[in-house]
């Protein structure tokens, strides 16, 4: 064996295969080629087919979670004028609004007035006829005189003339009977009976309606009706003045709830000066359960609930170093626009936005009340605080946090 591996040596020798000029260049290529491989797996990934750089695990910074900042949206903290309210649908009653009926038996001889038209206090709107009404108070009269003039003669006593006295009285009221008259001023809503018909107290000649003040009847779910009480105000609108609000109180609230539908039935009493809502009429109706001037009013997505506590993230944002302009929270960019408004005056550049950084205070709170889209705050909270909306992680105490929005004057 070792005759043949000196063989092999003397052989190399004659051939120069263990020369320096062959041993340097043949160990360089092995260096290089071990290093490049060495290379590539480190840095170079394949994706579909093409080579990519990657980083090392080594060129990878290590932060903990204290180093990177969450992003969230603020809502600055303000006082403004807080309401609750409770929306239903109602329809508009006249004021005065009932049947119009004779209260005698008769057959309809006049109709005064047609449906709308406006009628005055004191107006006979309808008469039956009086023939025989007219004759019985003739007789009454004629019959009254006669004792008049017995009694003044002293020849009757004085309860005779009484009786005839209240004879011509009950004549005469029996023909008042036969006309309907206006008790105050108003409209005849409907007429439902025309000259020549026979009707009874029973039947109905028409609506009288008076609408210089109107009522709008609307519901309330039975679990809303512990918030309604009367006295309180009430917005409605009508789709014949979309733009304007007619407002009023809550005049009756009724103690059953009713049908199917297990709603109040409220009543609210409402101006109508200018007669513009009309009986009949649809009504948009807001009530107003809850109402507050400068209230310290936050957005619900603002705050959270453990147990029995509710509490906010309460952002305290870092000051700017000292030289440097205090940072304007970034706000989402608005759509690009050409470089000439209408008119031809070019558009002004967006204004630049700096990031700004806070940390974050889990603050307790006490709610004074509470709606679906807002809450207001009794006690934990000042006027100018950011506090973190659309809450969708848990935050931890002196968590480092970026502003990316700020949210003001939404209410």
């Amino acid at each position: 064996m070792k005759t043949q591996l000196r063989k092999w040596i003397a052989w190399a020798k004659n051939k120069k295969f263990l020369s320096r000029k062959v041993l340097v260049p043949f160990f360089a290529a092995v260096f290089a080629v071990f290093f490049l491989f060495s290379f590539v797996k480190d840095h170079i990934a394949w994706v579909g087919g093409f080579p990519v750089y990657k980083k090392s695990k080594k060129e990878i910074s290590k932060k903990t979670p204290e180093e990177i900042p969450s992003s969230v949206k603020a809502y600055k903290v303000a006082r403004v004028s807080f309401r609750d309210t409770l929306p239903s649908l109602g329809t508009i009653r006249g004021f005065r609004e009932f049947d119009l009926k004779f209260p005698v038996a008769g057959q309809l001889e006049y109709v005064n007035f047609k449906e709308g038209e406006k009628i005055t206090q004191g107006d006979i709107l309808a008469s039956l006829d009086q023939k025989e009404a007219l004759l019985k108070l003739e007789y009454a009269k004629i019959e009254l005189e006669k004792q008049t003039k017995l009694f003044e003669l002293g020849s009757i006593v004085e309860t005779k003339l009484k009786q005839a006295q209240l004879e011509y009285q009950s004549a005469k009221a029996e023909l008042d009977k036969t006309n309907l008259v206006a008790i105050s001023d108003g409209y005849i809503g409907s007429l439902d009976l025309d000259r020549g018909a026979f009707v009874t107290p029973q039947d109905k000649v028409g609506v009288f309606v008076d609408v210089k003040d109107v009522y709008v009847d609307f519901g309330v779910i039975e679990k809303d009706v512990a918030k309604v009480r009367e006295g309180q105000n009430v917005e409605v609108t009508v789709d014949s003045y979309p733009d304007q609000i007619f407002k009023g109180q809550v005049d009756s609230v009724s103690p059953v709830v009713e049908g199917k539908s297990r709603t109040v039935r409220v009543r609210s009493k409402i101006s109508n000066a200018d007669e513009k809502m009309k009986p009949g009429m649809f009504g948009r109706v807001n009530l107003l359960v809850y109402e507050k001037d400068e209230a310290l009013v936050i957005p619900s997505s603002s705050f959270k609930k453990k147990e029995d506590q509710y509490f906010v993230y309460l952002v305290h944002p870092e000051a700017p170093k000292e030289g440097e302009a205090e940072p304007i929270p970034a706000r989402p960019q608005p759509e690009k626009r050409s470089k000439k408004q209408k008119g031809g005056a070019p558009s002004s550049a967006p204004e630049e936005t700096k990031s700004v950084y806070g940390t974050i205070e889990v603050r307790n709170i006490e709610v004074s009340y509470a709606t679906p889209d807002a809450i207001e705050v009794k006690e934990g909270l000042e006027e100018g605080d950011l506090v973190v909306v659309d809450v969708e992680q848990e935050l931890q105490d002196k968590a480092k946090v970026e502003i990316t929005e700020t949210q003001e004057g939404i209410f």
